[in-house]
C-alpha cells in the first residue's frame, strides 16, 4: 500500500513543529518519536493521509477540529484527544472561526499498538476530558515536556523521550477507565472487600457472599471493585488462587492434585485449564521450570566460590 497525503498548512507563526529521524537503535530498543508539533491552526487548515507507518495522537486546548476515521465523524473541541493508526484513511481539519490549538505527536515502537488496541476498545477513538482546565491536564503537560526535549537533543534525548511517551500512553489509559484517583479517594468498602478475599479467597467468595457480608448490591460491588482494583472481585478472587498455587509448587512438595486443593479449586482439570490461561504454561510446566532454574542458580553459585 502505498503512502500519499494532501494538507493545507495554515498554522499561526507561533506555532511550532520538530520532524525527527530515529536512530535504528532507538527504533529496536524504545518508543520513538517521528514528529511532535504544538499549533495554532487556522481554517482551511486540514491533513489527509493514508499508509502511513506510525501513530498520531492529538489534544485540543482551544477552538475546535473535525475528524474523519473508520467511517466516522468526530469533532473535537477543548479537552479532547484522538488516538489514530496512521495506516489507515484520515482527514482532519480546523472548523471554528478561531484557530484550532493541539499539541500533536506522531511515534511508534514499544507496546505502542497494544496501548492503541486497548484504548478503542469501545469503538472510539476519542476521549473527551475536562474541558474547563486542559492547561493542566496531565496529558498536555507530558506533551509539552516531549516538545521540550526536542528543542535541544543530546544523547539521553531518545531514551527520555521513550519514557514520557509510556508515562503519556499509561496516563491516556488510565484517564480513559478514569482511575485518575488518589489512594485516599479509594472508598473504605472496597478496601474491605479486598482484604475480606484475600482472607477468604480458598474457600472462595462469591458475589452473593459479598452482597450479604457488606449489605450492598452485588452490582455495585462489582462496578466499584472493578473501577478502584482494576478487575472485577471474582477476577481478582482467581489471581489470588493462581499466584497462591504458584507459591506452593515453588516451595512444597504437594502433587498438582493436592496444590488445587489447596487454592480452593476441586477441580483438578479446571485448575490446570485455568493455570494455564492465566500464565502461559501448565502447572507441572511452571514446577519444572522453576527446578531447572534453581538447580542452575545453584550450580552457578559452587562454582563461583569454588574459584
Amino acid at each position: 500500500m502505498t503512502y500519499w497525503e494532501k494538507a493545507n498548512h495554515s498554522w499561526t507563526a507561533d506555532s511550532t513543529r520538530f520532524i525527527l529521524t530515529p536512530k535504528q537503535k532507538s527504533r529496536d530498543l524504545f518508543y520513538y518519536i517521528q514528529e511532535i508539533g504544538y499549533f495554532k491552526a487556522n481554517k482551511p487548515y486540514f491533513t489527509e493521509r493514508e499508509n502511513l507507518p506510525s501513530y498520531l495522537m492529538k489534544f485540543t486546548l482551544s477552538g475546535t477540529g473535525e475528524l474523519h476515521y473508520q467511517d466516522e465523524v468526530y469533532t473535537l473541541k477543548a479537552g479532547d484527544i484522538f488516538f489514530i493508526d496512521c495506516k489507515n484513511y484520515q482527514y482532519y481539519k480546523t472548523i471554528s472561526s478561531e484557530p484550532w490549538e493541539m499539541d500533536w505527536v506522531h511515534f511508534s515502537g514499544g507496546n505502542t499498538e497494544s496501548f492503541y488496541h486497548e484504548f478503542i476498545k469501545n469503538g472510539s477513538n476519542i476521549l473527551h476530558t475536562n474541558s474547563e482546565n486542559v492547561r493542566n491536564n496531565p496529558i498536555h503537560l507530558l506533551m509539552e515536556k516531549l516538545l521540550q526535549l526536542q528543542k535541544d537533543p543530546n544523547a539521553k534525548t531518545d531514551f527520555e523521550s521513550s519514557v514520557l511517551v509510556h508515562e503519556l500512553l499509561n496516563e491516556l489509559i488510565l484517564q480513559k477507565y478514569q482511575m485518575d484517583f488518589a489512594d485516599s479517594e479509594i472508598p473504605e468498602y472496597i478496601l474491605d472487600v479486598k482484604s475480606y478475599i484475600d482472607e477468604n479467597y480458598r474457600q472462595g467468595v462469591t458475589l452473593e457472599d459479598l452482597e450479604k457480608h457488606f449489605h450492598l448490591n452485588k452490582y455495585q460491588i462489582v462496578k466499584d471493585f472493578s473501577k478502584f482494583m482494576g478487575q472485577p472481585p471474582v477476577d481478582y478472587q482467581i489471581s489470588c488462587k493462581i499466584s497462591y498455587a504458584k507459591d506452593l509448587l515453588r516451595y512444597s512438595n504437594l502433587s498438582i492434585k493436592e496444590i488445587s486443593l489447596e487454592a480452593g479449586l476441586d477441580n483438578f482439570a479446571y485448575f490446570s485449564r485455568l493455570f494455564k490461561k492465566k500464565t502461559g504454561i501448565s502447572p507441572s510446566e511452571y514446577r519444572r521450570t522453576d527446578r531447572v532454574i534453581k538447580e542452575w542458580v545453584g550450580k552457578l553459585f559452587v562454582n563461583t566460590f569454588q574459584k
